[in-house]
């Protein structure tokens, strides 16, 4: 699954039942045993729900738990768990959607479905209770009567005892002991309403070109929806095949995971569609789609039918999704040595979806914007967030569903794979241009170190205590440090090792649940004998953080290497379960480097237990192209040095006289000068550096024309900025950024941007063009403001009234259209938000709805804003999508006009918030993170405690682990923040 904000912060910018049998490892090469062991890592630390196995064991009795509290409260995640002693072989699963606006007539069943499933089961011990996950669904006394179980043949009557509220589960109690046996038919009926929450099978809905309001119906199953369709064995270790068959409206067109097997007529209004089993998979990866889409087609060359789905009024915009996952499926087939699993592959553009994207075997879903692409509103970093997603997405076809990991503590494998593989995929998809083994520096790497950094990460293989925490480990410690510290691996082994060891590992466990246990035997390790993987990787994956390595001169010819646990603040405390592993806070480490006047990189390992010593008389940058997951850190001497060399020339010049040609090499490559810009600046941020050292650095920006560390400056910068909050010294950073600009010799032209931006080619040059225009508009620069009003005069206002939709007549270029709405509502009046406003409500293309959106928000009026944020928690005719509300209040909370009435906001509109917003969990998490980041005092920060200490449910969504952000602004703004003013201004006046 792709997290929804996870590429927002630089380019604009989910998954795993036993089988019986289990195969050992066998296989006599090196790589397999690498990644085997690598996978069993997680796997021999087994911690799941359960908090021991002992209790884990005793509520696995004929006893239903006797707690009755809520599951999201208090009740232990051992409880929610599922009997081993029944799994399911097969089911065949039967619904009937009721959609209106189509052939059928609205009834009192209108927006609802009904169900019925036959689960043929596996029972491996003597039972009087068969236990199935069920959420929120509706077993009447007539669907009880007809609902049945045989076994072996005979009848066996049961009485049900649904604890659908209590444990997510109904329990069918047995009339007679059943014994072990494979014979066994459970045919279960049901019923429910659409839900309108974006889980389970749920409505989303759009208004089409005519101006009618249409509905589709969809699914969402991970991580613990599928129960909300259907009851089932909703945990990802129990996979069974799955046959399916959707009765649905004349009118619509119905897809699932399998092909389409047949479609017939049933009654007057209805059609039956029913579609192939599939392979062996996990309930979290069962998909269904119902709508009146339309869908461009291709094949791949292995014979496998390729789709994309979207509204009719965006069909065209499906043909970049076509040829990208057309050739990313090929690429994949090719690097994994495995043939795609299926027939066809289908992938659907959604209106209403509540993550970026979700891998289901062979139909994918997507929010609209991360799968639809339009060269006229979509600028190249919308582009390539599409590629990346759909390389991600297919990236998890086999890494995820043809073998699927055995439970959610072991998420990191899974979403760490797929994020490190998509950089692969989306460089096959862009024909290199995207540059994306670059960009993970500036994406994943960088996103991960800033996750670890504060004391509230959890490791990356964690026990989990309560069902909440399934929901949490969503999150960029799963994804982009699972997918840094693969990177890492991949990298200490080779790569042509890890590729073939996942070959090994796919091909062997295909179709089923992988474990395997087998070490290496001819990699060297730290201490000088064979790399034990395990025991490698363990402190990396089961405590949390990771070090800082600092060097310091020893004498003129050697450099000492110690580590220490980076923590973003000092006094930060972990939770406890965390606070104290067996390894200290140490870790062995691959540490690659580079001397200067050298473009080699050597690697040496730094023991968890002692200094590494480097020899060499010249400067050493650590870390150096950006493989290792760790910061680097020196004295203040050896950064002098450093920063002399990088302005002086990041280029050296090499002549050879004789052939009469000059060779030019980068002295340090663009990851490695990423790499000093982030670690200099989350120091100092840390209390463990001067600012002056990575202000400093960034006055080489002079010379640089590069989109990475530009890209890499705007964001530490604008981190800097934020601190500031509200207060007007600010402005001197913002003079500081300017004037940096002016001096740079990459292109800052509107026109070159514009005419350029659709040529892959010029994708990194465009791009460092455009953000540092753009941060020029941000940081208040006069004529850039000027330059977008007068494009929005000139290619919105005289073209396009209140009756169009703004995507079909706006004629500016892409790159701008955003900024150009946000200037225009910030130094317009009313009647320019209004009609600004007028045209998101009625705009149908998400990005271009997106950059409306940023225009509103651009408001300095503190009233209007608040009129925005209380639109978005009406429970029905709000103006904006459940799915866009976090995004909403993100951009409102970066706004000086209310950032710092967010907090009262937050106290004052608690209960109207939850109303709308309790029911999308990472949504409501978004929302709160982004009101916590407006605190800059130590009032705001008590206010905010004295408030979650008497609001549970504030605590139950994570408030509490959200505060430390705050807290390092705080603590910043004591310490730091007058002399960063002074420096920047006397600095300002040196450029």
């Amino acid at each position: 699954m792709t997290s929804v904000y996870r590429y927002d912060s630089f380019s604009q910018m989910g998954h795993p039942p036993p089988k019986e049998t289990k195969k050992s490892c066998q296989v006599r090469t090196f790589a397999l045993p690498i990644v085997c062991t690598l996978l069993g890592i997680v796997i021999t630390a087994f911690i799941t729900w359960h908090i021991t196995r002992a209790q884990y064991e005793k509520n696995i009795g004929n006893d239903a738990p006797t707690t009755t509290s809520s599951p999201e409260d208090a009740i232990p995640a051992s409880d929610l768990r599922l009997p081993t002693s029944v799994s399911p072989i097969s089911y065949d699963l039967v619904i009937k959607t009721y959609l209106p606006g189509y052939n059928y007539t609205a009834d009192s069943k209108n927006l609802t479905f009904e169900g019925q499933v036959t689960i043929k089961l596996n029972i491996t011990k003597s039972i009087k209770k068969i236990t199935l996950n069920s959420k929120d669904l509706n077993f009447t006394g007539e669907r009880l009567k007809k609902s049945t179980l045989y076994v072996n043949g005979e009848q066996i009557t049961f009485k049900v005892d649904d604890k659908q509220d209590t444990y997510e589960k109904i329990f069918f109690n047995l009339d007679k002991t059943v014994e072990p046996t494979t014979d066994a038919i459970l045919k279960v009926f049901f019923g429910a309403p659409l839900r309108t929450d974006m889980s389970g099978l749920y409505q989303t809905t759009y208004t089409n070109s005519q101006g009618a309001v249409k509905m589709a119906a969809v699914t969402q199953m991970e991580p613990v929806y599928a129960r909300r369709m259907v009851p089932c064995f909703d945990e990802p270790a129990y996979k069974a095949t799955w046959t399916v068959t959707v009765i649905h409206p004349k009118g619509t067109v119905a897809v699932a995971n399998g092909i389409e097997d047949k479609t017939e007529d049933i009654q007057e209004e209805f059609i039956s569609s029913s579609f192939k089993t599939t392979p062996r998979m996990s309930s979290y990866l069962l998909a269904i789609f119902i709508s009146e889409f339309e869908y461009n087609e291709a094949t791949t060359k292995s014979g496998v039918r390729f789709r994309v789905w979207s509204r009719p009024e965006e069909k065209n915009a499906t043909k970049y999704a076509v040829e990208a996952g057309v050739k990313c499926l090929e690429y994949y087939e090719q690097y994994y040595n495995i043939s795609f699993p299926l027939p066809k592959q289908d992938m659907v553009a959604l209106p209403d979806f509540s993550a970026g994207a979700m891998e289901n075997w062979g139909l994918i879903t997507y929010r609209e914007n991360a799968l639809l692409y339009d060269p006229r509103i979509y600028p190249g970093s919308q582009k390539r967030r599409v590629a990346v997603v759909i390389a991600h997405e297919l990236a998890h076809q086999w890494f995820g569903n043809l073998v699927t990991l055995k439970w959610w503590n072991d998420l990191w494998l899974n979403e760490g794979f797929a994020t490190l593989v998509e950089y692969l995929g989306t460089d096959e998809i862009s024909d290199g241009n995207f540059r994306m083994r670059e960009w993970f520096t500036m994406d994943a790497l960088w996103t991960a170190l800033g996750a670890d950094s504060v004391a509230s990460t959890h490791p990356m293989t964690f026990k989990i205590d309560k069902a909440m925490e399934v929901l949490d480990s969503f999150d960029s410690v799963t994804y982009d440090k699972g997918g840094s510290v693969l990177n890492m691996v991949r990298k200490t082994i080779g790569e042509e090792n890890f590729n073939t060891g996942i070959n090994h590992y796919l091909t062997r466990h295909q179709f089923d649940n992988g474990s395997c246990y087998k070490l290496p035997d001819n990699v060297i390790g730290p201490k000088g004998d064979k790399l034990n993987i395990s025991i490698f990787m363990d402190p990396w994956t089961k405590q949390l953080g990771y070090p800082l390595l600092k060097a310091t001169r020893m004498n003129k010819t050697h450099l000492e290497v110690t580590q220490s646990r980076f923590k973003a603040l000092q006094s930060g405390k972990e939770e406890e379960k965390y606070s104290h592993p067996i390894w200290n806070f140490k870790w062995d480490v691959p540490v690659w480097y580079q001397i200067a006047g050298s473009s080699d990189i050597e690697m040496k390992w730094m023991k968890s237990n002692e200094p590494l010593i480097i020899k060499s008389d010249k400067p050493v940058l650590l870390n150096a192209e950006s493989n290792g997951f760790y910061r680097a850190g020196y004295t203040d001497d050896m950064w002098k040095e450093i920063i002399y060399m990088i302005k002086e020339n990041h280029e050296v010049s090499v002549f050879f006289s004789k052939l009469l040609f000059k060779c030019i090499f980068q002295q340090f490559s663009t990851q490695t000068r990423v790499r000093l810009i982030d670690d200099s600046f989350a120091e100092a941020r840390a209390g463990l550096l001067n600012y002056s050292v990575p202000l400093q650095l960034l006055t080489y920006l002079k010379n640089e024309k590069d989109y990475m560390p530009w890209s890499a400056t705007i964001a530490k910068i604008r981190e800097l900025v934020d601190m500031y909050g509200t207060d007007p010294e600010k402005h001197v950073v913002y003079k500081f950024m300017i004037a940096l600009a002016e001096k740079t010799p990459a292109k800052r032209d509107i026109d070159f941007v514009s005419k350029n931006y659709l040529d892959d080619k010029k994708f990194f040059e465009v791009n460092a063009a455009q953000i540092i225009l753009l941060n020029d508009c941000g940081m208040g620069e006069p004529s850039c403001g000027a330059n977008m009003v007068k494009l929005f005069n000139d290619e919105v206002n005289s073209k396009c009234d209140s009756s169009r939709i703004l995507s079909e007549c706006s004629q500016i270029a892409a790159p701008f259209r955003a900024e150009a709405y946000c200037q225009a509502v910030r130094n317009g009046n009313a009647e320019t938000f209004n009609k600004v406003f007028h045209w998101y409500k009625t705009e149908r293309n998400q990005v271009e709805k997106g950059n409306l959106m940023n225009a509103i928000t651009c408001s300095k009026d503190i009233m209007t804003l608040k009129k925005l944020l209380l639109d978005s928690m009406k429970p029905e005719g709000s103006a904006f999508r459940l799915q866009d509300v976090a995004t909403l209040f993100s951009k409102i909370c970066t706004n000086d006009a209310t950032s710092d009435s967010m907090l009262n906001f937050l106290i004052d509109r608690w209960d109207d918030m939850m109303i709308r917003l309790a029911g999308d969990h990472s949504g409501f998490h978004r929302v709160l993170s982004s009101i916590v980041g407006t605190l800059k005092t130590q009032g705001g920060l008590e206010q905010l405690r004295s408030f979650r200490n008497k609001n549970a449910k504030a605590n139950e969504l994570g408030l509490d682990k959200m505060e430390e952000t705050s807290e390092v602004t705080i603590k910043w703004r004591k310490d730091n923040q007058k002399f960063v003013t002074k420096f920047i201004e006397d600095l300002t006046n040196q450029l």
